[in-house]
């Protein structure tokens, strides 16, 4: 019975199997290098997984579409996976004296990891990643697949726009909305002849490229064609994940989404990263300790850490990343890049215009609190505009982590 260290690449995947932890892994790496392998995604991959008889695959997350065809395998043949962080992996391989960083070396600290007693938190446990699996893989899965359609349908729209520039100026910058009812916006409809517009076709008439020999091209309506098919296939994705997310597992999560006036799609990456919320737990309490710091006059001072709040913000991407070399001491944000990205976006579009005042977000972001800020007065500050978003984005994952614990002090109440 082994455990597999794989290192996953593009259509492939650098396997090492071991069975114990070696008394001198650099050594036993040099003398069993070519043991390691090298596999395809295909049939003899698969035959040769199964003969290696795992008890389990240790494998570090590349993105969702690199490692699904191998997360599947071993879902399919009742394999558990492991899931290492990149920056736990960087420094297990130092550790392990590894000074590059090549495929067949990181599958062997990948299957290491599984046998070292040194990998472990500070309650004992194992750091692996906690991916939650079951249904919220599906929301996973849905939430990539929209973006990827909308990255598609941006670009696409984007270039449209510049030929409308020349072809029809009139419609290059206008607001195109997608209809439910005819699943694409009726001006991209118009532009790919799928159906007649009189108000579109009055304006065409009277185009001023038309005054100067311009008209549309068959190259501009086949692209107008693609993108009513891409916001179609964009409307079908977010209609799954609309029934998806109505499943009674989820309803708590959603409820509390509402009050944050979360689109459909933020809502899905919320629940990714958000379910189940009890990972953030000890026993079912937020875990909440005390170390010694210091106070801004540089004296002891014993400060309180709240580790699930934190550990619950680096999976939203706001956790920090602190490095101290003598009397310098620079700080990153760490977590989900994509989650972050999104927050980010989403504080511009729904917290920051003022026509949003009167929510229930809104007013509890004007409630004074430790940080000794409100949303008005932190919209006057002088500081830049990237700060403020920050300090936003670290108040609303705090609200939210204390409305998520209340729905589910809640449902323990009436379980």
């Amino acid at each position: 019975m082994n455990i597999l260290g794989i290192d996953i690449g593009r259509n492939s995947a650098t396997v090492c199997a071991l069975h114990e932890y070696p008394e001198q892994p650099l050594r036993y790496f040099q003398t069993h290098r070519q043991e390691i392998i090298k596999l395809k995604a295909d049939e003899d991959a698969i035959a040769k997984i199964l003969e290696l008889k795992p008890i389990g695959i240790v494998m570090e997350p590349t993105g969702i579409w690199y490692s699904n065809f191998w997360r599947h395998l071993a879902t399919f043949h009742n394999i558990p996976i492991f899931w290492i962080g990149h920056g736990d992996l960087a420094a297990q391989r130092k550790s392990y004296g590894f000074r590059n960083k090549r495929d067949d070396e990181d599958a062997f600290a990948l299957a290491l990891t599984y046998f070292d007693d040194r990998f472990v938190n500070v309650h004992g446990k194992p750091r692996y990643l906690d991916f939650a699996t079951g249904t919220i893989t599906a929301v996973r899965d849905a939430f990539f697949e929209a973006e990827q359609i909308d990255k598609l349908l941006n670009a696409l729209t984007n270039q449209t726009r510049q030929r409308l520039a020349t072809e029809f100026p009139e419609l290059c910058q206008r607001k195109s909305n997608v209809s439910e009812k005819l699943g694409h916006s009726p001006m991209w409809g118009y532009l790919a002849g799928k159906h007649t517009y009189a108000a579109m076709t009055k304006l065409h008439d009277k185009s001023v490229a038309k005054s100067v020999g311009l008209d549309l091209t068959e190259y501009t309506k086949l692209h107008a064609e693609q993108i009513c098919m891409l916001e179609k296939r964009l409307l079908d994705k977010e209609t799954q994940l609309k029934q998806i997310l109505s499943l009674s597992e989820f309803k708590p999560y959603l409820r509390v989404f509402k009050r944050f006036r979360f689109g459909i799609r933020n809502q899905a990456l919320m629940l990714c990263q958000c379910y189940p919320f009890e990972r953030f737990l000890i026993d079912g309490k937020p875990w909440i300790d005390y170390e010694v710091g210091c106070n801004r006059s540089g004296n002891p001072k014993m400060q309180k850490r709240h580790r699930s709040l934190r550990s619950f913000q680096l999976f939203l991407g706001l956790g920090y990343v602190e490095k101290q070399s003598g009397d310098k001491s620079t700080k990153a944000l760490g977590g989900s890049d994509v989650c972050r990205s999104q927050l980010y976006a989403w504080v511009m579009t729904s917290i920051l215009p003022k026509r949003y005042d009167s929510t229930w977000l809104n007013q509890k972001l004007n409630e004074k609190s430790g940080d000794g800020w409100t949303l008005d007065k932190l919209r006057e500050s002088k500081i830049s505009g990237k700060q403020k978003i920050i300090r936003i984005l670290f108040k609303v994952t705090r609200l939210l982590f204390n409305e998520l614990k209340r729905e589910n002090e809640l449902l323990k109440e009436v379980g």
